[in-house]
């Protein structure tokens, strides 16, 4: 409706603010009751694999605010749009009961890697071996770097340095074998709340800035994930939050300006 009205359009619109999110959510909508439960953000104290069992991103290049929008759209890029998030027993003791809680979601169990693949076949998975190497590799990767240097110690929360060797993608942090039986899987796929792609605006009066012109547009303003220009490729969490704080309060002064002036 702005574009409508000569609003310029700005920012990255291949990007979006996206999540590991559960694959057993609706489709087309969110759920009331449940909300940001179906978020799966985990997967810093594991690994994510596709469905032909390979890892495709650094689970621990940083903590979970930082990466987790990129690691959504990262999910959607992988054949058929779906990923597997697994754990171990170890691991499986600090998920957060809100997104991983029975009833919650989907999971799936397993006292060895060659029975959660086998598991994981109706689910997506196109290669059971690949997945029990993926694994194996990984663990291995692991205990090289924990040999090499043993005075790196688990810590969530701190970035440890607790990483693999030898390994690509490597794992940055928090990286401990996934050995302790029963091992756990989760199935995801990526959610999008929004694109980053957006309306142009001034910054000091939140105005929505005219196509043609690049003059504001009068009486009509933006804020919040509706503004474009402000992210390109990834997010850090709680950014809508704050700019929707900021512009919002820069919107309501002009437009309380604005009003006083037409009285």
């Amino acid at each position: 409706m702005a574009h409508a009205v000569g609003a310029h359009l700005a920012g990255d619109w291949a990007g979006c603010h996206a999540t590991c999110w559960d694959a057993h959510a609706p489709a087309d909508r969110g759920d009331r009751e449940l909300s940001n439960q179906f978020t799966k953000s985990g997967y810093p104290l594991g690994i994510m694999v596709n469905t032909r069992g390979v890892r495709f991103v650094d689970e621990g290049a940083d903590f979970r605010n930082f990466t987790y929008a990129a690691y959504g759209k990262a999910i959607l890029r992988q054949p058929g749009g779906l990923a597997f998030q697994i754990f171990d027993a170890r691991a499986a003791r600090w998920l957060r009961k809100e997104e991983y809680g029975d009833g919650i979601t989907t999971k799936i169990w397993a006292d060895s890697a060659h029975e959660l693949a086998r598991k994981l076949v109706p689910h997506g998975l196109e290669d059971v071996e690949l997945l029990v190497r993926t694994l194996a590799e990984y663990n291995n990767a692991t205990r090289l770097f924990a040999t090499a240097q043993p005075e790196r110690k688990w810590d969530l929360a701190v970035k440890d340095g607790l990483a693999t060797h030898g390994l690509s993608p490597p794992k940055s942090n928090w990286a401990l074998p996934l050995e302790e039986a029963p091992l756990l899987a989760v199935i995801i796929a990526c959610g999008i709340t929004f694109t980053f792609g957006g309306l142009a605006i001034d910054p000091d009066t939140s105005s929505v800035l005219g196509d043609e012109s690049g003059k504001p547009i009068p009486g009509l303003y933006c804020t919040g994930e509706m503004v474009g220009g402000l992210w390109y490729d990834n997010y850090p969490g709680g950014s809508g939050l704050t700019t929707g704080a900021v512009f919002g309060r820069t919107a309501g002064k002009e437009a309380g300006r604005r009003a006083r002036l037409n009285y």
